[in-house]
């Protein structure tokens, strides 16, 4: 990265910063600007006194050391210190501060303890440079050793990337003018996940995130599903929205799990049969409909080609007519009366749409993925008119045509499915939600970077989205978050170095959150860019005070709420 380029992205910095000519020159990270193995060790804190794994314990010394960041005493949990071995520069975290025995008059014969994360380290070269900061510890520091109070410089080289391809996001707690960056591909290749409670700056995390990403690589392909219709507002100059007005998901793209949940009601042994006439009539209507070529004569119930829903019902009046059929007839009648229902109902448009039907599934393809992009990298899909009852089994389609795509596509086009709300499809109790939803993105999670696929997952209550989904996401943005068994939850799927950042969850303010994993160099607390008004999620909560100011007069509200009712158009 270019000293230019770290001018240009430092300019997006939050109101408030230090002067910005003193922060270039600080975070001149070209290769003309090697740190030397002796920079920074003025700052003596304290000296080694245990290590354990990647803990080290250290002893502070006497007086308080003095500040070496603008506005932020050195010792506070989440605060960078580094020791010197003989070969690296070794970097940890403060994750604990304690003073064992407390005098009645402090910081008088007080022992006072510092619990250390090791987190990387930076080699030291023949000429006494040091190469760039690499996480993990090859070189352990040894009992006695001094430590340092990181300097602005060494922030600078530990949480920036330069020679990788990062985009930045916000900023680091520590310094208001070091970017924080995320690395693209460690973030998207192995998942990762936004968590926060209501309010905390979630929607806008991920359209922040998105226009990051998508700035450096507008040639993306991103599905968004939108549970609430917020992030047309925020990414409308660069999404394609799909609502049940324009969205095409047609009845023939279903598995049967997926058709079978829409189509049949009550349980026992009836669903049972009509489970098994309906799988009969489905593979002889796709045969029927591609004429008997040879090509098919491998379809199965699951086989994604069209089928005439008027050949479902001749089928069903055909068996049912049989001499050898079963004498109750109930079942045939219950599914020729489900299907008619549901082509009845416009909410139903979009799945099962008039007579006419026609193989379109590359021109339905090529919307959803947008090939090509034609400067839309996004595609939202609107679910918020979508009926709540079958909610699940659209979520369903779209995240296993998602990975479908990507597997048959061989890894030519990597595409990225982000997950809003995830607990509400993919909850953690068993007899809660869609099986099929669950297991379609559990599959993302579990094999999507081997084929391209990345999963980003959104919720506001991660204690109830199901584990497996969660345990693969290798970063984690997990903004404030006040209940406890939900901390309790992400601190078990964070990685044991940012362990001690889990204490500030409850106290962050909006837009601040705690990253920890594959696509940050280091656990850090950082604060997110701000969003400009018109480019913010339609999220924020609704104004009672406005709305409760003045009487709203019948005629004029109640029937066109009604209307928006009946038509199901928001």
């Amino acid at each position: 990265m270019s000293e230019a380029t770290v001018k240009l992205e430092i300019g997006h910095s939050p109101a408030g910063a230090v002067t910005h000519g003193r922060a270039i020159r600080e975070l001149d990270t070209s290769k003309s600007r090697r740190p030397k193995a002796s920079d920074g060790f003025y700052c003596r804190i304290g000296r080694v006194v245990a290590v354990s794994g990647s803990q080290a314990i250290v002893m502070l010394d006497g007086e308080e050391p003095e500040r070496t960041v603008v506005g932020e005493p050195p010792l506070q949990i989440g605060s960078l210190v580094k020791m010197r071995t003989s070969n690296t520069v070794v970097f940890g975290l403060i994750s604990g501060l304690t003073v064992p025995v407390p005098s009645l008059e402090a910081g008088k014969d007080e022992y006072r303890i510092v619990e250390v994360e090791l987190l990387g380290e930076m080699a030291i070269a023949a000429d006494g440079s040091l190469n760039p900061f690499l996480r993990g510890v090859s070189f352990f520091p040894s009992l006695g050793d001094d430590v340092f109070a990181a300097t602005q410089d060494d922030l600078a080289h530990v949480y920036m990337f330069p020679d990788k391809s990062a985009v930045p996001i916000g900023s680091i707690y520590q310094d208001r003018t070091i970017p924080a960056y995320i690395v693209t591909d460690d973030l998207l290749g192995k998942h990762f996940a936004i968590l926060g409670t209501t309010g905390a700056g979630k929607s806008c995390a991920v359209a922040l995130t998105l226009r990051a990403i998508l700035s450096r690589h507008p040639n993306g392909h991103v599905v968004l599903l939108d549970v609430h219709n917020e992030y047309a507002q925020a990414l409308g100059d660069q999404a394609v929205v799909m609502d049940p007005s324009s969205l095409q998901l047609p009845y023939w793209l279903l598995t049967f799990e997926e058709i079978e949940e829409i189509v049949l009601q009550g349980e026992g042994h009836d669903r049972e049969v009509e489970a098994a006439v309906l799988s009969e009539v489905i593979v002889s209507a796709k045969r029927m409909f591609n004429g008997g070529d040879a090509e098919y004569d491998r379809i199965t119930v699951d086989t994604p080609v069209p089928y005439r829903l008027g050949d479902v019902g001749r089928l069903l009046d055909e068996i049912s007519g049989r001499l050898d059929r079963p004498r109750d007839s109930a079942p045939y009648l219950r599914l020729k009366s489900r299907f008619a229902t549901l082509q009845a109902d416009p909410r139903y448009d979009f799945m099962f749409p008039g007579l006419s039907v026609r193989d379109n599934m590359a021109q339905i393809i090529s919307r959803l993925f947008r090939i090509p992009v034609d400067g839309k990298p996004v595609t939202i899909v609107d679910l918020s008119g979508v009926p709540s009852e079958i909610l699940n089994v659209v979520v369903s389609v779209l995240c296993r045509m998602t990975f479908d795509f990507s597997l048959w596509s061989e890894r030519s086009m990597p595409v990225m499915l982000v997950c809003e709300e995830a607990h509400r499809y993919a909850p953690n109790d068993p007899q809660r939600g869609f099986e099929p939803t669950k297991r379609a993105l559990s599959q993302i999670a579990k094999e999507g970077r081997k084929y391209g696929v990345s999963l980003c997952v959104v919720s506001q209550r991660p204690s109830e989205l199901a584990t497996e989904i969660l345990a693969q996401c290798n970063t984690i943005f997990a903004l404030r978050m006040s209940n406890q068994k939900d901390q309790d939850f992400v601190r078990g799927a964070m990685s044991e170095s940012g362990i001690g950042l889990m204490d500030f969850l409850p106290s962050l303010r909006n837009a601040e959150a705690i990253a920890v994993g594959e696509g940050v160099s280091v656990p850090m607390r950082l604060c997110f860019h701000d969003l400009p008004v018109a480019a913010q999620p339609k999220s924020g909560t609704a104004s009672f005070s406005a709305g409760w100011s003045q009487d709203v007069k019948r005629d004029d509200f109640v029937e066109a709420v009604i209307g928006r009712w009946r038509r199901q158009r928001r």
